[in-house]
């Protein structure tokens, strides 16, 4: 039970690090980095890249379930995800989350899994720098504005969500690699064991997470829109 709450705080509090980078007028967050790192030429390899397209797949198909829902039904969806959060309750809402999605998203986890095991898999990279490389990334990607009083757009909100979601993912896959390495080679040799399956649980843990904050990002966009 320790572990995966560990893995779950470590996960959303570098999920707030990001976003508040984004936010406020931080030297560190201005910084203009020229040095190549291993981190950055890891994320731009071929493999990590069709690595992101998978977890971008993936969030596709979670929206596009959720955006065929009712009214009743999103409210429903918003129950489940924290009953998931729960370790009491934790199964039986993920038998109904998919039943009420139309589809096993754990299959599809699983499959991304074996896929993160096989890019990570002889790379030496701490979470620390590989959020450096993401952060660099996104500051050549986009130019964040903090003294702006313009209303942000819809589009633009649902983007950053997208974004920050998706930069949550790939560090709950990142802590799920840097957890394997306190894992007996015994159990990653066959997938399973008490050390193994508590770092698959954390994991689910913080994926988990990482989606109720998007959903939460995406309400909060769509409510701003409409005042």
């Amino acid at each position: 039970m320790k572990t995966w709450k560990s893995f779950l705080v470590v996960a959303i509090l570098g999920g707030l690090c990001v976003f508040s980078c984004q936010v406020d007028d931080d030297e560190y967050c201005q910084e203009t980095e020229t040095e190549v790192t291993p981190a950055d030429l890891f994320i731009a390899s071929e493999s990590y890249q069709n690595f992101e397209k998978e977890i971008q797949k993936s969030m596709r198909r979670r929206y596009n379930a959720i955006d065929k829902l009712s009214n009743e039904e999103k409210v429903q969806y918003q129950q489940l995800m924290e009953q998931v959060l729960n370790p009491e309750t934790r199964m039986e809402a993920k038998e109904q989350l998919n039943i009420l999605l139309g589809y096993d998203e754990q299959t599809e986890r699983n499959r991304i899994l074996v896929m993160a095991q096989e890019v990570y898999e002889g790379a030496n990279i701490s979470t620390y720098d590989l959020l450096r490389a993401w952060q660099k990334r996104r500051m050549h990607q986009v130019v964040i504005s903090t003294r702006s009083n313009d209303v942000e757009s819809l589009d633009e909100c649902l983007k950053k969500c997208k974004q920050a979601m998706e930069q949550d993912v790939e560090e709950c896959y990142a802590i799920f690699n840097e957890c394997l390495t306190t894992v007996p080679a015994v159990e990653k040799l066959n997938k399973r064991g008490p050390a193994y399956d508590a770092c698959v649980d954390s994991q689910d843990f913080c994926l988990d997470g990482a989606y109720i904050r998007w959903y939460a990002c995406i309400d909060r966009c769509i409510s701003s829109s409409t005042k």
